[in-house]
C-alpha cells in the first residue's frame, strides 16, 4: 500500500504545535499578569539600606583615616556622645559628610517617596536601638560613630547577635 503525500501538514504536526502555542501563551500571560513589584515595600526597603551599607562599608576601607574616627567615637559612653564625635569631624572634614550624606541620598529619597517615617541623624542607629526596622537608618548622614555598644534589633550587628 502506497501511502498519499498531499504537501499538508499531518494531524499529529497540527496538534503539537497547537498545544506549544497554548503553552506559550498561557505562560506569556503568566509572566505579563504578574503585578510591578512595590517599591515601597519591606523588601525594598531593605534592599535600599542594604546597599547604603555596604557602600558605607566600603567608603570606611577605602579611608582608614575616617573608620578610626568612628572607632574612637565608638568607645564614647552614649549615643549623643558618638554621635557629637561624629558631628565634629563632619564639620571639620566637609568632603566626607557629603561622601556620608551621597552614599545616605538614596535612602533618604525613597523615605521621601515612599511617606516612611525617618529619624534625624542615626541616634541609637547602629548599635542602641532597631537599625534594622524601616525608618531605622535616619533621613541625615549616616553616621557609623553610632555603632557603640547597645542592644540590637534581630539581624543586627552588636556583639554576640
Amino acid at each position: 500500500m502506497r501511502q498519499r503525500f498531499t504537501g499538508g501538514c499531518t494531524p499529529r504536526f497540527i496538534a503539537a504545535a497547537s498545544v506549544a502555542g497554548v503553552v506559550a501563551l498561557a505562560a506569556a500571560g503568566a509572566a505579563t499578569a504578574q503585578p510591578a513589584p512595590d517599591p515601597c515595600s519591606p523588601a525594598a526597603v531593605m534592599r535600599a539600606h542594604a546597599a547604603a551599607m555596604t557602600q558605607m562599608a566600603d567608603y570606611l576601607d577605602s579611608r582608614p583615616d575616617v573608620q578610626q574616627v568612628f572607632v574612637d567615637a565608638r568607645s564614647q559612653a552614649t549615643p549623643q556622645e558618638r554621635h557629637d564625635v561624629i558631628k565634629a569631624y563632619n564639620d571639620t572634614h566637609p568632603d566626607v559628610a557629603a561622601a556620608l550624606r551621597n552614599i545616605h541620598q538614596p535612602v533618604q529619597d525613597l523615605s521621601t517617596r515612599c511617606g516612611l517615617p525617618m529619624n534625624p541623624g542615626m541616634p541609637g542607629g547602629m548599635g542602641s536601638g532597631p537599625m534594622m526596622a524601616p525608618g531605622g537608618m535616619g533621613s541625615g548622614p549616616m553616621e557609623p560613630g553610632d555603632m557603640g555598644p547597645g542592644p540590637m534589633a534581630p539581624g543586627g550587628m552588636g556583639p554576640g547577635q
